[in-house]
């Protein structure tokens, strides 16, 4: 694991920051090109219109709220192990974020922001559907790199020993996110050039992750994810609790363009 990359000077330069940084940046400059693309035969004052300064300014409040409400669920989940260490809340860049956290604050604070510049909630979260796959894929890579959220024990020829875990080989569970997301990242990044209805490539986001988390979480279970009740994880609950939801409300998006 390399959880410095290195130093400039006495500052360190974590890997696990710096690969959220460098997958927010990514998943700007995609979000930021989407809304280029769309705002052709409109005026950039036109009413309603997404235009790239929108989503710059968005998303510079959006990765900072973010990382509070991961941090901030994060910690909540954790509380014992903070309550006797609480300056160990504030070090972020050792790794700890909870990333439903950052996608209901950052659900919220987009709502927000249309609602504030008169803009399509819907139309806006679906361009930046594919940007936080994307930019999720690039963060799991500095889990990796960190050696925090690995899975369980794996026999199979890819097992990857831990410095945390002992001298057993685990699954790269971190590794395995990055592999999906990317392809949720294409999937979905080819969804929305097909100009579906508002609201479906959101959806379809949310329902792909709900499914994809249920699924990772079978291997982190017992290693970095705690049981809650019934075997299933607190990440299982949420995905069982919302894909439903996600589920119908996609539904009815196809269902209103048929």
């Amino acid at each position: 694991m390399l959880p410095i990359l290195f130093h400039i000077g006495p500052l360190a330069i974590h890997s696990y920051g710096l690969m959220v940084l460098t997958g927010f940046l990514l998943a700007l400059y995609y979000t930021t090109r989407l809304a280029k693309g769309r705002m052709i035969g409109h005026k950039p004052d036109e009413r309603g219109i997404i235009t790239p300064d929108h989503v710059f300014d968005m998303a510079m409040v959006a990765l900072f709220a973010s990382i509070i409400g991961a941090r901030a669920l994060y910690v909540l989940l954790n509380l014992h192990e903070y309550r006797q260490h609480p300056m160990e809340i504030f070090k972020i860049w050792s790794g700890g974020l909870s990333i439903h956290g950052a996608i209901v604050v950052g659900i919220l604070w987009l709502w927000y922001y249309c609602r504030k510049k008169k803009l399509q909630f819907l139309e806006f979260a679906d361009i930046c559907a594919p940007a936080f796959a994307l930019g999720y894929a690039i963060g799991r890579i500095g889990c990796f790199l960190n050696g925090c959220c690995y899975g369980s024990e794996c026999s199979l020829p890819w097992g990857v020993v831990f410095p945390d875990a002992g001298s057993i080989h685990r699954h790269p569970t971190q590794i395995y996110a990055t592999i999906i997301n990317l392809c949720f990242f294409v999937l979905l990044d080819r969804l929305i050039r097909r100009k579906p209805p508002q609201g479906v490539v959101f959806f379809s986001f949310l329902a792909l992750y709900c499914i994809y988390r249920f699924v990772d979480e079978i291997f982190r279970k017992g290693a970095t994810a705690e049981v809650m009740a019934l075997g299933i994880t607190q990440a299982q609950v949420f995905s069982l609790v919302c894909l439903p939801i996600v589920l119908v409300m996609l539904w009815r998006k196809w269902k209103r363009k048929g």
